[in-house]
C-alpha cells in the first residue's frame, strides 16, 4: 500500500512539473512573439556583448564584435591544438608573412562551432620578426585599430551560401546558429584590401609557398582574393574518433536547440526565448567560441 501512494505521488509531481513547464513555456512565446523586431535586436545584442559578439539581423547570424574580450588572448598555434576540448571541428589555413620588421599572421577558419556552422579570418602580429621554427609557439598579438583593414569573407555551403560579410575588423567572422556542416564541405571565399600594395605581395608570396597556385589567387592593386577549399597546411593531428563524436554532438545539439526552441524560426526568437525559458541554457548557447577566460555573466 505505502508502495503505491509514493508511485502515485511521483506521477503527481511528474505532471505538475509538466504543467508547470507548459505554462512557463506559453509564457515565454507570448512574450518573444509580442515584441517588435528592433527590440528583439536590441535585446539579443544587449545579450551577447558580454560573449564578444553582434547579431546582424539580415543574415540572421552572429559577427564578433571588434571590442570582444577575445581580442585580449593574441592567437597561436595553441588555440587550435585546443578547440576540439571546446566542442570546435574546423579546418584552417595560417599564413605567416614578415612585412616591415614584423612577422604577421593571417588565418583563416571554417567549420563547426558547437552548434553552429561559421568562418573567421584573424590579423595578428608580432612586434618582431619571428623566425619560422619558433612561429607555433608564438602567441601573436590582435591588430590594432589602426592596423585592421577591410576583409570580407562569403561561406559556402553544399547547396547555398550561408553569408556574405565585409567589415574592417582584426577578426572578422560569420556564425550561423543552429546548422552542422562537415568542414570540408565548407568553401571560404577571402578578400583582404591590405593598405599597401608591398603587403599584399608579401601575403601573397606566403600563398604561393604554401601551394596555392597564381591562377588560384586573384590580386589587383592592394587587394587579393583566394578560395579556402582544401587547406594546404596539414591538420591538427586530431583523433579521428573524438573529431567524429564531436560532430556527432554538435548534429545532436542542434537538433536538440531547434526542438526546444520551435516553432520560432529566426535566430533572434529562438535565443530571446531560450533566454526567457532558461537563461542557463541561454548562455551555454551562446559560448560560440569559448577559447579565452570566461564570460562575464550580464547583471
Amino acid at each position: 500500500m505505502r508502495m503505491y501512494l509514493i508511485i502515485t505521488a511521483v506521477i503527481v509531481l511528474l505532471l505538475l512539473l509538466c504543467a508547470l513547464f507548459w505554462l512557463r513555456r506559453k509564457r515565454c512565446l507570448k512574450k518573444v512573439r509580442g515584441m517588435s523586431c528592433t527590440k528583439k535586436c536590441s535585446l539579443l545584442n544587449e545579450l551577447a556583448e558580454p560573449f564578444g559578439f553582434t547579431y546582424q539581423f539580415v543574415q540572421d547570424i552572429f559577427t564578433t564584435r571588434t571590442d570582444a574580450w577575445q581580442k585580449e588572448t593574441g592567437y597561436g598555434e595553441f588555440y587550435d591544438q585546443a578547440a576540439l576540448s571546446m566542442n570546435m571541428v574546423f579546418e584552417r589555413e595560417p599564413v605567416y608573412f614578415n612585412y616591415r620588421g614584423k612577422t604577421w599572421l593571417i588565418e583563416f577558419w571554417k567549420g563547426q562551432y558547437g552548434i553552429n556552422t561559421g568562418a573567421e579570418a584573424g590579423i595578428y602580429h608580432a612586434d618582431t620578426v619571428v623566425p619560422p621554427a619558433l612561429r607555433r609557439q608564438t602567441i601573436f598579438p590582435a591588430a590594432e585599430p589602426e592596423e585592421m583593414f577591410p576583409v570580407s569573407l562569403r561561406l559556402i555551403g553544399p547547396e547555398c551560401p550561408f553569408f556574405n560579410l565585409s567589415q574592417i575588423h582584426w577578426r572578422p567572422g560569420g556564425f550561423v546558429m543552429g546548422t552542422c556542416i562537415q568542414p570540408e564541405d565548407l568553401i571560404l571565399e577571402a578578400t583582404l584590401t591590405f593598405p599597401e600594395e608591398s603587403m599584399c605581395r608579401a601575403f601573397t608570396r606566403s600563398l604561393i609557398a604554401l601551394g596555392y597556385k597564381n591562377s588560384e589567387i586573384l590580386v589587383y592593386g592592394t587587394t587579393a582574393q583566394f578560395f579556402l577549399t582544401t587547406p594546404k597546411v596539414p591538420g591538427i593531428p586530431w583523433d579521428t574518433w573524438v573529431e567524429s563524436y564531436i560532430l556527432w554532438k554538435s548534429r545532436l545539439s542542434c537538433r536538440l536547440y531547434l526542438w526546444v526552441t520551435r516553432p520560432f524560426y529566426s535566430t533572434a526568437d529562438r535565443l530571446l526565448f531560450l533566454y526567457y525559458l532558461s537563461p542557463f541554457l541561454f548562455r551555454k548557447t551562446l559560448c560560440i567560441r569559448r577559447i579565452g577566460k570566461r564570460t562575464r555573466r550580464r547583471p
